[in-house]
């Protein structure tokens, strides 16, 4: 239907916005596909192993969506941490209403907390762990974009502040992917 559309000039271009690897990379073999939004962040690396190459090669773009994790990412939450009831937070926490990786990126609750903690040297000169987790997937040269979310506008001003923080070296990168693989894969629920 997009291809119909963008054949008879009612659309320029399209992208599509995906929960796995697996759709994205269906999704790429249809050559009208310019961009792909993807949940990528420091507790869902996946992407980095096959789609973002193959994104690449077709020069589709990458806008990376839940990059603070539901906000685990932040540093903010306790295991105490209580949420609105219309927030998905909430009511999909182990996927009752939807694919449970769009909650968190998959770990429980309590474990992301707990892994998050363990990440809170990411933001040691980079200002605080937002800063820090927006800063390390900015450093990916295959991303194009990236959305945060924000509730208010201190929230926008540091989001874009992320910018302005150190790059993370090759070594904190490589530390970072083994955290994800040693500690944080084993606990991603839903499709990824």
């Amino acid at each position: 239907m997009l291809d119909k559309l963008q054949a008879e000039g009612k659309i320029r271009h399209y992208g599509v916005s995906v929960e796995s690897v697996e759709e994205g990379l269906l999704c790429l073999e249809h050559p009208g596909v310019q961009a792909l939004q993807v949940i990528y962040n420091l507790f869902r690396q996946k992407p980095e192993e096959s789609l973002f190459p193959l994104a690449k090669e077709k020069g589709v773009g990458i806008l990376v969506r839940l990059p603070l994790a539901s906000g685990l990412l932040t540093g903010k939450f306790s295991e105490n941490s209580v949420f609105e009831p219309e927030d998905h937070r909430n009511f999909n926490r182990n996927g009752e209403s939807f694919n449970v990786g769009e909650t968190f990126a998959g770990p429980p609750f309590e474990t992301g907390v707990a892994l998050s903690r363990r990440l809170s040297w990411i933001a040691d000169g980079r200002e605080n762990m937002t800063r820090a987790a927006l800063r390390w997937i900015l450093g990916n040269p295959d991303i194009t974009c990236v959305i945060p979310g924000f509730k208010s506008e201190a929230q926008v001003e540091d989001n874009l502040r992320a910018l302005a923080v150190p790059v993370f070296t090759a070594e904190e990168r490589s530390r970072l992917r083994a955290f994800y693989e040693q500690e944080v894969h084993p606990h991603i629920r839903g499709s990824y």
